[in-house]
């Protein structure tokens, strides 16, 4: 194996099967892990295009082709797809808007996106903030250079997916539970509970399903707890925009 194994794998796969997603974009496809095991459990045809900067996968690996692209720019495709999948670049780009707006445009309406990235909202990342400045994860760029080092730019959680998603116009945004202890520590557990109170007044006063439904998935211990975070998206079926 090229890559190390990420609890989130199975995850994607099973969104991917469960949307029957027969045309996939995977951007940025990094060593390949999507080709490795997408066609390897797959029930159905499925042709898989990659967007690769700085790492490429080998030959055979699974994919019709690959584009040498920087997703910091607007990516331009002849070919629309039933979902993208963007694994743990979100926090690596300084133009998450473009990369997010690009992924749509790549998408045929009521197409699927899956974004993966680290969530910095667990209490052990807040704690850190509260004490250095800087998330979990997340350090100075003194001394490295893009390109050559692993450079994190913005930390996520779950509600700052739900509003930059929302704001390029996706519909049914979901957080998925991803397999893994949550919390670790009792007293992670315990430093919740006053978001726990807050989430439910919000619940409870919420004028409208939709936001009942946001702070529902904003409340799980996938979105307070867990260090991944994977969350899929719809563009609407009725987006007709280039």
């Amino acid at each position: 194996m090229r890559y190390p194994y990420y609890p989130y794998f199975p995850v994607v796969l099973d969104i991917l099967h469960s949307r029957a997603a027969e045309q996939v974009l995977d951007a940025p496809c990094g060593t390949g892990w999507l080709g490795d095991n997408l066609h390897a459990t797959a029930r159905r045809s499925v042709e898989l295009d990659g967007v690769g900067l700085w790492e490429f996968p080998e030959a055979g690996g699974g994919y019709r082709e690959v584009t040498e692209h920087d997703l910091e720019t607007p990516l331009s495709l002849n070919r629309q797809y039933d979902a993208a999948v963007c694994c743990e670049a979100i926090h690596l780009v300084t133009n998450p808007g473009v990369l997010v707006d690009s992924l749509r445009r790549a998408l045929r309406p009521g197409g699927t996106v899956v974004i993966t990235t680290p969530n910095t909202w667990y209490f052990r990342s807040r704690l850190q903030f509260l004490l250095r400045g800087f998330h979990s994860g997340f350090r100075p760029m003194v001394g490295r250079q893009r390109g050559q080092d692993y450079i994190t730019y913005f930390p996520w959680s779950y509600p700052q997916l739900h509003l930059l998603l929302s704001h390029y116009g996706y519909v049914d945004i979901t957080l998925h539970e991803v397999d893994e202890v949550k919390p670790k520590r009792l007293l992670e557990h315990l430093l919740a509970l006053p978001s726990r109170l807050y989430y439910r007044r919000r619940i409870k006063r919420a004028e409208s399903e939709e936001a009942r439904q946001f702070w529902r998935e904003a409340a799980r211990d996938q979105s307070v707890h867990g260090r991944w975070l994977v969350v899929s998206a719809r563009r609407p079926v009725e987006d007709m925009t280039a």
